[in-house]
């Protein structure tokens, strides 16, 4: 009996850690060119003006494209020095993409996992606590057989993915990356590739010319097209933006603060919070090829370009314990309880503490006997219907009595017994289970 009682207990709990999502922004290893090297102030600054962003859920999360620093064969990026500092999640990349076309991943990969190694030596794991997952690769399949221009085929991404994972497993380090999930990152279409524990996409409604009145329509068919190919692995959506703007024109993308503002609110209050995402970009770190500016802060003013940065559903922060899928959505303890449930809405359960549990106390003779019951309701939280797909979680409630019987003994000074507070009953309960 009580080690049922404690698995409803759990049973919220456990939900959320397995649904949790990441929010947060991608983070280049350097300033616009590879000699102008990002330091830990620079990664620091960057993940603190992320936590201080009024948004509703925290952006405290970054996305690395290498575990290497710049101008340095094997050296670990600084970013692994701020974000133990700044205690920011990480989702770490592995450049793998050779210098030349036809050029093997391997010797790539080799100093890549030196940097990390160096790494974990450093940090331990205060930096394994941080590791959300590691993508092996970016946008490498797209560029070897999209554009022809210098990648990595989808066959040697997966091989590559399943070489990380072995030496991994055999490294100094395997203990620190035990359970986090290993996948790769590339363009929508070319996302899906084997040996991928996670699906990470990148999706830009603005280079496929799209106009911002159709960008939602764009990248959700984008999303849920990568989710029937990725079948029931976890889909995590990489990269996502809208530039405020550019010098030059794309079909029906215009670039500016208004569009900037549109995409924010209707394409990424969609997925926030729901799915693990990665904003491109915070601040400008981009190649002077890369004619659009995709900046959310402005670097004279410090302040956010996106004037309105709430979705409209403040939530609180989520706990950054675990590592997970990104489909569902995060599961939070609800400050008050929905007031309607519309039919067809999906919902998923979330815990919700209730009032104070009855007490009562019956007196006989010099011994009193006090009940204490407390009452535990798991209650269904409605989500945003458009981020669920066909056949997600039902309604579920799950209701949780606990009774407790004490007996006091009177002493021959004893007169009256105070009655029993919230935190007296819920004492007792948890004596009664033996979970103090």
């Amino acid at each position: 009996m009580r080690l049922f009682l404690l698995y409803c207990l759990s049973i919220p709990y456990l939900a959320q850690a397995a649904n949790q999502a990441y929010t947060g922004f991608n983070y280049g290893a350097f300033w616009g060119q590879e000699e102008n090297a990002k330091l830990k102030a620079d990664f620091l600054d960057g993940f603190n003006l992320a936590k201080n962003l009024t948004t509703d859920i925290p952006f405290d999360s970054a996305r690395l494209f290498t575990c290497r620093a710049a101008k340095t064969l094997d050296e670990p990026t600084e970013a692994f020095d701020a974000a133990v500092v700044s205690k920011t999640n990480l989702l770490l990349g592995f450049w793998i993409t050779p210098a030349q076309k036809g050029g093997s991943p391997d010797e790539n990969v080799k100093n890549e996992m030196a940097a990390l190694e160096k790494g974990f030596k450093k940090h331990g794991q205060a930096l394994s606590d941080l590791i959300i997952g590691l993508s092996v690769g970016n946008e490498d399949v797209y560029r070897a057989e999209a554009t022809q221009e210098v990648g990595v085929t989808a066959a040697v991404v997966a091989q590559t993915i399943a070489k990380v994972k072995e030496s991994i497993a055999s490294s100094s380090f395997a203990q620190y990356m035990k359970d986090k999930p290993i996948g790769h990152v590339d363009t929508a279409q070319y996302a899906v590739v084997d040996n991928a524990d996670f699906i990470g996409m990148t999706a830009y409604p603005y280079w496929n010319k799209d106009s911002i009145g159709t960008a939602s329509t764009s990248f959700q068919g984008s999303l849920e097209g990568v989710k029937q190919r990725a079948g029931n692995r976890p889909v995590w959506i990489a990269e996502m933006g809208w530039p405020f703007t550019d010098s030059e024109q794309h079909g029906a993308a215009v670039a500016g603060i208004d569009e900037l503002q549109k995409f924010w609110s209707e394409v990424g209050c969609a997925v926030f919070g729901n799915y693990t995402t990665f904003w491109f970009e915070l601040l400008k770190d981009t190649t002077s090829d890369q004619k659009a500016d995709w900046s959310v802060i402005d670097p004279s003013s410090r302040q956010s370009r996106i004037k309105d940065m709430s979705c409209g559903n403040p939530q609180p922060k989520p706990p950054a314990e675990a590592p997970a899928s990104s489909q569902a959505s995060s599961t939070s303890i609800a400050t008050t309880p929905p007031q309607t449930l519309s039919s067809g809405s999906p919902i998923i359960p979330s815990a919700r503490p209730t009032s104070s549990p009855p007490v009562s106390s019956t007196i006989e003779s010099s011994t009193v006997h006090v009940t204490v019951t407390g009452t535990t309701s798991v209650t269904p939280q409605p989500i945003t219907p458009s981020v669920v797909a066909p056949g997600g979680p039902s309604l579920v409630t799950v209701i949780v009595t606990l009774t407790s019987i004490t007996t006091v003994t009177a002493q021959p000074s004893m007169t009256t017994i105070a009655s029993a507070s919230r935190s007296t009953a819920q004492d007792e309960a948890v004596s009664f289970l033996g979970m103090s």
